[in-house]
């Protein structure tokens, strides 16, 4: 009986691998345009045109397989680099963009940030967990905006932070902070919203800065092209990994 009982256990955990999975990492990703992603998939190499089988990846209110559209943003490498780095956990990716967004409209009780809580609640519907990280690709707009605008970029985002941790009961999540760069004169104000978010890394615990500079743009010097995606990704993967792992 002893042995019938070990080859049954045997083959429930093989039909069944999930309950494998050491951890389950919760992992958001928000912001505007460069979060969204403007890479062509058809740009990517082979390898990055498969889901990681610890990937579940949920975008538009259901799971979807990574480079399912015509489009991609940094969720692609991430995804990748991270299912390497923890090949025994489950990665959940929850993708939420809004095109030309300002911080102002991601404030807590606003539209995007009700959507955004109601993304992550049709994830842990299935993948009860609670938020690893959030990465946070967004400024460009208020970078063009007067300054009297962009000089509250961030204290509003600090507050959307705070408000972000409270309200999904996450107090230590981690919050990594994409810099921005458009290369483009309408954005008078990009020098000031860049030295708000570096501000936020010193001021806010458990928030890092990531640089974007040296990236790949499209033509419009503003959107990462798709090596400039695949990069970004990479780099929010490094980060994360960095300090998950120390």
């Amino acid at each position: 009986m002893r042995i019938f009982g070990g080859i049954s256990l045997l083959l429930l955990l093989l039909l069944h691998p999930a309950t494998l999975w050491a951890k389950d990492r919760l992992i958001i990703m928000a912001g505007q345009s460069n979060m969204m992603g403007r890479g062509k998939t058809f740009h990517l190499p082979a390898n990055y045109k498969n889901t990681p089988k610890n990937i579940a990846f949920f975008y538009q209110g259901r799971p979807h397989k990574l480079a399912e559209f015509a489009f991609f943003g940094p969720e692609v490498a991430f995804a990748h680099e991270v299912a390497r780095a923890f090949p025994q956990d489950r990665i959940i990716l929850v993708k939420q963009a809004a095109t030309g967004s300002s911080i102002k409209q991601w404030q807590p009780d606003g539209a995007l940030y009700r959507g955004l809580l109601r993304q992550i609640g049709f994830a842990t519907d299935t993948y009860p967990a609670t938020v690893d990280a959030v990465l946070w690709m967004q400024g460009e707009s208020d970078a063009r905006s007067q300054a009297q605008e962009a000089n509250q970029y961030g204290s509003r985002l600090e507050h959307l932070v705070q408000r972000f941790r409270i309200d999904l009961a996450a107090p230590h999540s981690l919050f990594l902070v994409g810099q921005i760069n458009p290369e483009h004169p309408a954005f008078l104000m990009t020098n000031n919203v860049r030295q708000q978010q570096q501000r936020i890394q010193q001021q806010v615990p458990n928030t890092v800065l990531i640089s974007t500079d040296g990236l790949g743009k499209m033509a419009d010097r503003i959107h990462y092209d798709a090596q400039g995606q695949l990069q970004l990704g990479k780099r929010f993967a490094q980060a994360y990994i960095k300090r998950t792992k120390s």
